[in-house]
C-alpha cells in the first residue's frame, strides 16, 4: 500500500491516515476521505509547414535537460486547448488562440513532484504554425528549442513517457 502524500487533513488538520488503497487515504481523528486522482495537463505538439515539430529541453526537474514537448497543468476555468494555448506562449512565446489546438490524445503518466509521485492525464492538441520564426523560449521553463522532422526525433531523450509516445504515435499515422 501507498503512503499517504498528504502531510495533514484538509478537514481537521491532524496528520495520522489509514491507507485504503494506492489512492484513498482516512484521517484516523475525523474520517475525511483523502483521494489521489490525476491530474489534467495540456500538452502541445505543434507542427509547422514543413511537418517539422516544435521540441523543447527543460530547463528544470522533473526532467531537467531532458526533452519534452510545452505543456503543464490545467489551471481551474480552463479549457485543455485553452491550457495549451497558455502553456505555448508562456514556454516558447508561441501566440496562438485556444482555437488553432485540436485535441489530438490522451496519456496516463507520472510526474514526480515534491516528493510523490502524482498520477497525470495528458491530454495532447495539434497545432500548426507557418514557421518557427517566433520561438522565444522563457529561460526559467526551457533551456532549448529543437526543430526536428518527426522521424528525427530522440525519443529516448525525452523526460516523460506520455511525450514521446504521443510524437511516436503522431509520425507512425504519417503525420496526417
Amino acid at each position: 500500500m501507498a503512503e499517504s502524500p498528504f502531510k495533514y487533513c484538509s478537514d481537521c488538520g491532524r496528520n495520522e491516515w489509514i491507507t485504503k488503497s494506492d489512492r484513498e487515504f482516512v484521517c484516523v481523528a475525523c474520517g475525511f476521505r483523502h483521494f489521489i486522482t490525476p491530474i489534467p495537463a495540456a500538452v502541445a505538439l505543434i507542427l509547422d509547414a514543413e511537418e517539422r515539430v516544435l521540441i523543447i529541453r527543460r530547463a528544470h526537474e522533473p526532467g531537467y535537460g531532458k526533452l519534452g514537448l510545452p505543456g503543464g497543468v490545467i489551471e481551474p476555468e480552463e479549457t485543455g486547448e485553452m491550457a495549451a494555448a497558455r502553456e505555448t506562449r508562456e514556454e516558447v512565446g508561441i501566440d496562438l488562440p485556444a482555437s488553432a489546438f485540436t485535441y489530438y490524445l490522451a496519456l496516463n503518466n507520472r510526474y514526480p513532484f515534491q516528493g510523490f509521485t502524482w498520477p497525470t492525464l495528458d491530454l495532447f492538441y495539434m497545432a500548426r504554425v507557418p514557421d518557427f520564426s517566433t520561438v522565444m523560449p522563457d529561460a526559467a521553463e526551457v533551456s532549448e528549442c529543437l526543430i526536428c522532422k518527426l522521424d528525427e526525433v530522440p525519443l529516448e531523450e525525452f523526460a516523460f513517457w506520455s511525450n514521446a509516445e504521443a510524437v511516436r504515435r503522431w509520425r507512425e499515422m504519417g503525420a496526417r
